[in-house]
């Protein structure tokens, strides 16, 4: 029975530090977006020393919190199966959010005007020289495991025995969209539209690697059709 209260306590513990972890993400998410109205950085935001340093300090937390809650690994997707199929079915996906997203964003932005969407945060990331495009690629890796490790291993997997599944899937994808603010309107729709997919592939594999894969490819490909949309972005 002692062992029980203390597993139980435990996994009490972790879920208040998760809604305490996803609070902060989101306040400091809520400064950047208004630092970035009034102060333009003359470097990449992703190649930042101090930035990196703390995503990947982040991710580490997220592995301890899944460590601490004391959920077995296949609840919290923390397992591998099948791990080419499971990419190589990520990168599709990815690359079909990525088409639907970019035509909803075009159409957003005819039906409803230009205030509606914010491209600051993609002109910060943008690679501006060749060998920034490696760099950016391995910036991504710890940014794109701490929003899956939370919203999908912590949240997803931690809570689902406590709070209906629809729920923490709508739940979360509102603050992951709410996390996405320096995008405007339509892109904070749409990172929680997209939140919801990564969501259902999750459960639906129980494997994290697929909605990272996935998030990861969704990432990178925009990055890639922002560069052929430079000079629209510039003078957006």
């Amino acid at each position: 029975m002692s062992g029980l209260n203390t597993d139980f306590a435990w996994l009490t513990l972790t879920r208040l530090a998760i809604l305490i972890l996803t609070g902060l993400l989101a306040w400091v998410t809520y400064r950047s977006h208004l630092l970035l109205k009034e102060f333009q950085p003359d470097f990449n935001l992703l190649l930042s020393p101090a930035e990196s340093v703390v995503r990947v300090l982040l991710v580490g937390l997220c592995l301890l919190l899944a460590w601490t809650s004391g959920l077995p690994a296949t609840q919290l997707g923390l397992v591998i199966q099948e791990p080419g199929r499971t990419i190589g079915i990520g990168i599709g996906l990815g690359l079909a959010t990525v088409l639907a997203v970019n035509w909803l964003t075009q159409w957003g932005i005819n039906r409803y005007g230009r205030d509606i969407y914010s491209p600051l945060l993609i002109q910060n990331i943008l690679p501006r020289r060749g060998r920034e495009w490696v760099l950016v690629g391995f910036a991504f890796m710890p940014a794109i495991a701490m929003e899956e490790l939370l919203f999908r291993s912590l949240w997803i997997g931690g809570f689902r025995d406590v709070l209906p599944l629809p729920l923490l899937i709508m739940g979360s994808s509102i603050i992951f969209g709410f996390m996405h603010q320096p995008q405007g309107k339509l892109g904070m729709l749409l990172a929680g539209v997209i939140n919801v997919l990564f969501s259902i592939l999750f459960v639906w594999s129980g494997q994290l690697l697929l909605s990272l894969t996935a998030h990861y490819t969704v990432n990178l490909l925009q990055l890639a059709v922002a560069h052929y949309q430079r000079d629209w972005l510039e003078q957006y």
